[in-house]
C-alpha cells in the first residue's frame, strides 16, 4: 500500500528572541517526530473510543443475538454520530462503571482523569498549532483558555503514559463489564 503525500504548512517562530537558520531539511528533521506522535495519539485515542462504544453498546443491548441488529443501528446512528462526542461517551461509561461497580474508589477517579487527559491531548494535537524556532517545538491550543506546551521529552512521556494506561484500563473495564470476552487458547 502506498503512503499518500500531502502538503504540510509550517509555522516558524522565534521563542525567547532567537531562532536557528531554518531550512526545509531542518524543519523536516524537527517536525517529523511531531507528526508521528500526532498519528499515534489519534490512533490510540480512536482505539480507546472504539472500546468505549463497545462498553456502552454492550451495557444497553448485551450479547443477545436478537438485539444485534438494534445494537448495530444504535452504534452507527448514535455512538458513531458527530454529536456523540468522546466526552459524552466518557460520561456514559462512567455511569456504567458506577452502575456495575466495574471500578471503585481511587481506580474509578484515576480512570476518569485518564479519559479526560487523553481527550485533552487528542484535542490539543487535532486543533492546536505546532510551531518551531529550529530548536524547540511548541504546541499552542485552547482548552478553557489559551495554553502552550513545549513538546519536550517530559511532556511527551506524560502523554504516552496517559494513553497507554488509559488504553489498558479501558480494556480492563470492557472485560469487567462483559463487553469484551477473553478467548481461551
Amino acid at each position: 500500500m502506498r503512503v499518500i503525500r500531502t502538503i504540510r504548512g509550517h509555522v516558524i517562530e522565534a521563542f525567547n528572541g532567537s531562532a536557528e537558520t531554518i531550512t526545509p531539511q531542518l524543519i523536516d528533521t524537527i517536525l517529523e517526530p511531531v507528526y508521528q506522535n500526532k498519528l499515534r495519539i489519534f490512533d490510540t485515542t480512536f482505539s480507546i473510543e472504539d472500546t468505549l462504544e463497545r462498553i456502552i453498546s454492550h451495557y444497553f443491548f448485551g450479547d443477545d443475538a436478537s438485539n444485534k441488529e438494534r445494537a448495530q443501528k444504535f452504534s452507527a446512528l448514535v455512538l458513531g454520530s458527530d454529536w456523540c462526542s468522546f466526552s459524552s461517551k466518557r460520561r456514559l461509561v462512567m455511569h456504567i462503571i458506577n452502575e456495575t461497580g466495574a471500578l471503585k474508589g481511587e481506580a474509578k477517579n484515576e480512570y476518569d482523569k485518564l479519559l479526560r487527559d487523553v481527550m485533552s491531548a487528542r484535542n490539543a494535537f487535532a486543533h492546536g498549532t505546532v510551531s518551531t524556532d529550529g530548536r524547540q517545538v511548541k504546541l499552542a491550543y485552547f482548552e478553557g483558555a489559551p495554553r502552550t506546551k513545549f513538546l519536550d521529552d517530559e511532556y511527551l512521556t506524560q502523554v504516552e503514559t496517559a494513553l497507554n494506561r488509559c488504553f489498558q484500563v479501558t480494556h480492563d473495564v470492557a472485560f469487567l463489564t462483559g463487553a469484551l470476552k477473553r478467548h481461551e487458547a
